[in-house]
């Protein structure tokens, strides 16, 4: 067995371990990093595993720390990083080659599972590298001691890849894609980057120092201008005196949906759709007056975008404008629940309230009022506000610092227009989104959290108002880069982010056109199914439905299969007829068919060489010589000589010119 059959082996495990590094625990991590070395070395300098004795106590000990740092939780995630662990292990009990093909196997599914948690375009091509390097080392550890089989294992694993790709794509296009029978979570409680459904100072502060995607829209129409990009996700409606939850009365009536056979064809102008980034939560996000057009969402009373499960991997999901409405009646119920306020906080802002509702009248003018206060006097908009305490948050803000972030200044608001018996409600959300590559869609960053009020008016429901926008215009116009430029806080605590640096036009190019690859990649290969299957098999002729999709994908597979087969034993009859063994093995049976021996090609040498033998007994010392020299090349071609194949033919050559001569004779016959 070659010595260095498992060098391409470990740098495959290398680079899926790499793509898994970011949610494996350190210990986990470095560990398999050891053990993988470990075993290589053994492998390679030793030709042996660890003892039995130590890697069961090793197995039992990375076994019992694992149960104790997950806390015995199941998941996705914690069966994969499991299986990253037995790999590491198998390394250490490589001994046997029946080891090898255990190693190839769990390896190969390992790079597999690795796609559930990166499925990027430049991971997935990472893959596709661990898996050609697996059938490459697979090569080698097959091929024996040959000079140079590094380089020819490589040739054909690469022809390998180069004939399933065929396959790979009809089977991509064609299969039907059926949706899963049952789901377990994907992640642990190591969590994942987005809104909470909390809100307190300095939640949305800590997501504007990320600058992940969000999520990406694609707009079948114009794109909304930056001030009506208000990207609604949760209705806070309780607040305790520092935190604002979700406690609503009305959060699981009014669902909206769609039938389940939603087209999902070309974006009608009054439509958008949304690809929803990961985040471990039931919610998505729509701009204002909008309604699903697609199956797999449904909307809340209060607005809200709701999935039956959690979003663990991207989602794509449509939304359509749809005009107001005429608003409801609140109930007396529905009134106190959203005026609610907690007792003996925040006195200095009440009387403050109070008297400017005496100076106003109505409640518009007292909107309008307190909104103007934000912009006429030396409120702050920054990253980095003066802490507010644990109690009378709002009067600290509004009295005392008179700086902060969004959430701040939404929450502020808010209890002042309850303090003024004036329905009201946090909203958190998004606002804004970036221009992708020629303005094909927007991307909506984390950086972009944003949290503003909705207040209720008779005739008009609840009417967006938003303090920031008097505060910080630049905000709602420009984005949180160019708002934040003279602070200098922008992606502060990430010095290597492509983000930070989109004022330089080269930067700024790569980085829209990595983003623009990765997404036309989700949306047209990863996204590739259910509905857009359909939509886009549907532009061939006749009624393509899910049944006529099984059939052809059965018949083009039987197709493949058919061709695959025809293929083989043609190249097998072409390569049988280059080697000049079988063509003098085909001169032979046609001599013997010829000549009325009654043995053909189905016989077996020993059969035919008697038949020849029992016909021409003159001839039968050539004959009988030219048998063992046919055996001899067909079945231990390493005792045959490099004259054999001489021998051979002059063998053949003296019994045909012998039997038509009508001579008798051994001159011919090999030693």
């Amino acid at each position: 067995m070659n010595r260095h059959h498992l060098d391409p082996w470990v740098a495959a495990f290398g680079l899926i371990l790499l793509a898994q590094v970011q949610r494996l625990p350190l210990w986990l991590s470095l560990g398999a990093c050891v053990m993988v070395v470990s075993g290589w070395l053994l492998q390679r300098y030793r030709k042996r595993g660890v003892r039995p004795l130590w890697l069961g106590v090793l197995a039992v000990i990375s076994a019992a720390t694992f149960w104790v740092y997950y806390r015995g939780q199941f998941t996705v995630d914690t069966a994969a990083s499991f299986l990253v662990l037995t790999v590491a292990l198998k390394w250490l009990e490589l001994g046997r080659r029946r080891d090898l093909f255990i190693l190839f196997f769990i390896q190969c599914y390992l790079a597999v599972v690795t796609l559930l948690f990166h499925q990027s375009m430049l991971w997935t091509g990472g893959l596709l590298v661990s898996l050609f390097l697996l059938f490459t080392g697979l090569q080698m550890a097959l091929g024996g001691r040959v000079q140079g089989m590094g380089a020819e294992a490589m040739k054909r694993s690469a022809l390998v890849f180069v004939k399933m790709l065929p396959v790979v794509v009809v089977l991509f296009i064609f299969f039907p894609r059926i949706g899963p029978l049952w789901s377990v979570p994907l992640v642990s409680e190591q969590g994942t980057t987005g809104l909470s459904d909390t809100m307190e100072p300095g939640a949305i502060t800590s997501l504007a120092q990320n600058d992940d995607p969000a999520f990406r829209v694609t707009f079948g129409g114009d794109t909304p201008d930056p001030g009506q990009r208000y990207w609604q996700a949760l209705v806070l409606d309780r607040f305790d005196g520092r935190r604002w939850d979700r406690r609503s009365l009305n959060d699981g009536e009014g669902i909206s949906r769609v039938p389940e056979d939603a087209s999902a064809g070309e974006l009608a102008d009054d439509e958008y759709e949304v690809m929803l980034e990961p985040h471990g939560r039931r919610w998505g996000f729509a701009l204002a007056d909008s309604v699903p057009a697609s199956a797999s969402v449904s909307l809340n009373r209060n607005g809200m975008v709701r999935f039956e499960r959690s979003v663990d991997t991207r989602r794509r999901y449509r939304m359509r404008y749809e005009q107001p409405t005429e608003a409801r009646r609140l109930s007396e119920a529905e009134r106190r629940f959203y005026t609610r306020l907690p007792g003996g906080t925040n006195e200095r802002t009440r009387a403050w309230v109070a008297q400017q509702r005496r100076e106003v009248d109505g409640r518009q003018a007292l909107i309008r009022h307190l909104m103007e206060h934000f912009n006429q006097k030396p409120f702050h908009y920054t990253l980095q506000p003066e802490a507010l305490g644990n109690a009378d948050t709002v009067d600290a803000l509004m009295f005392e610092t008179r700086e902060g972030f969004c959430e701040h200044y939404a929450s502020a608001l808010a209890f002042m227009l309850r303090s003024a018996d004036i329905p009201a409600r946090i909203v958190t959300g998004y606002l804004g989104g970036e221009a992708g590559v020629d303005n094909e869609y927007l991307i909506v960053r984390q950086y972009d959290a944003h949290a503003w009020v909705q207040a209720w008016l008779p005739g008009r429901g609840w009417v967006r108002l938003d303090p920031t926008a008097m505060i910080a215009p630049g905000r709602i116009e420009n984005g949180l880069r160019e708002a934040m430029q003279d602070e200098g806080g922008f992606l502060s605590d990430d010095p290597f982010s492509m983000n930070r640096y989109a004022d330089v036009g080269w930067v700024n190019w790569m980085r829209l056109r990595l983003d623009a690859a990765n997404y036309y990649w989700q949306r047209w290969v990863v996204g590739y199914a259910g509905q857009t299957q359909l939509s886009l098999l549907g532009q061939l002729p006749g009624d393509i439905n899910r049944r006529m999709l099984g059939v052809i994908t059965a018949s083009l597979v039987a197709l493949l299969i058919l061709a695959g087969v025809g293929i083989s034993l043609l190249r097998a009859r072409r390569r049988h007829f280059r080697d000049p063994w079988y063509r003098l093995y085909d001169q032979w049976c046609r001599w013997l068919e010829r000549q009325g021996t009654g043995a053909g090609r189905s016989e077996t040498l020993t059969v035919q060489v008697s038949a020849a033998e029992r016909r021409f007994p003159a001839l039968a010392p050539d004959i009988r010589a030219l048998g063992v020299l046919l055996e001899r090349a067909f079945y231990d071609p390493g005792q045959t000589d490099p004259q054999a194949l001489a021998r051979a033919r002059r063998l053949m050559n003296a019994i045909r010119k012998r039997k038509s001569d009508g001579r008798s004779g051994n001159t011919a016959t090999a030693e």
